[in-house]
């Protein structure tokens, strides 16, 4: 019998839940094919168990609860895991911070990391619970969003980022975080694969950007004043750049995996 969701402490991305699934939108049919490369990638047995850290709404997990799996999906947010479980009601969902998972030693066979690690505070202590909870022989997987730097969503975070250090905001480089995780994983485990589990041409408009970033883990993080300046500023860059902030522009995304066996 899954347990009931229990009154939590508060998280960032509380205030951002009822929208999360609109603003970061995974077309039809690609949690489904990320599952799947999951599954054609290890030797784990279809009876394996699956821990999903920072599940969020469930955007991917729910792909693995539809298909019968034995999945556990935890998150820092209990609005966000009370989406989850409006969309999937037999989810077995638990809010626990990432490096303080309630498992014993060994307990799945495979921990999936679905953006996390890039915004992390602390990924060593996150990935370093990952390890305990992983079985011998199970795999981490770390999987991300990637679209071209040259294209609109591209100039968008770059432009931003200019803009935050132009405010003296302590620059976060994500993909610094990643590589850094990728090589601490690699180190230890006995196989590692990279897979594209999907691709796909997305549409989207300055506006959404400004929209969906304002739940980006470390934009959140900041205050609302030096938000709404970085925002505006962006807003007004892009209104010169692409004629207006509801100008679509089309690029091509694709949804990437790192799978590590220990």
């Amino acid at each position: 019998m899954r347990q009931p969701l229990k009154q939590p402490t508060t998280s960032v991305f509380d205030a951002a839940a009822a929208t999360f699934e609109r603003d970061r939108h995974l077309p039809s049919g690609v949690p489904e094919a990320i599952r799947s490369a999951i599954w054609k990638a290890t030797r784990v047995p279809a009876t394996g168990r699956v821990l999903d850290v920072g599940a969020g709404t469930g955007r991917i997990g729910k792909a693995f609860v539809a298909a019968g799996n034995l999945y556990i999906g935890v998150d820092q947010s209990f609005s966000m895991l009370r989406e989850f479980r409006v969309n999937s009601g037999i989810a077995s969902l638990a809010q626990a911070d990432g490096e303080q998972l309630p498992f014993r030693d060994g307990s799945f066979d495979v921990v999936m990391l679905m953006h996390v690690v890039s915004g992390a505070g602390n990924w060593q202590g996150i990935l370093s619970e990952t390890r305990r909870v992983l079985r011998a022989g199970g795999v981490v997987v770390l999987g991300h969003t990637v679209s071209s730097s040259k294209g609109g969503n591209g100039q968008l975070k770059y432009q931003l980022a200019l803009i935050l250090e132009e405010m003296n905001v302590e620059r976060h480089q994500p993909q610094q975080a990643r590589r850094q995780a990728l090589a601490w994983l690699e180190s230890s485990a006995s196989r590692r694969l990279h897979v594209c589990a999907a691709s796909w041409t997305a549409s989207a408009t300055p506006r959404e950007f400004l929209a969906r970033h304002r739940t980006g883990a470390r934009f959140a993080a900041l205050s609302l004043s030096i938000q709404e300046e970085a925002l505006q500023r962006l807003g007004a860059w892009a209104k010169a750049a692409f004629g207006s902030l509801d100008a679509a522009f089309s690029e091509e995304r694709s949804f990437e995996l790192d799978v590590f066996e220990f």
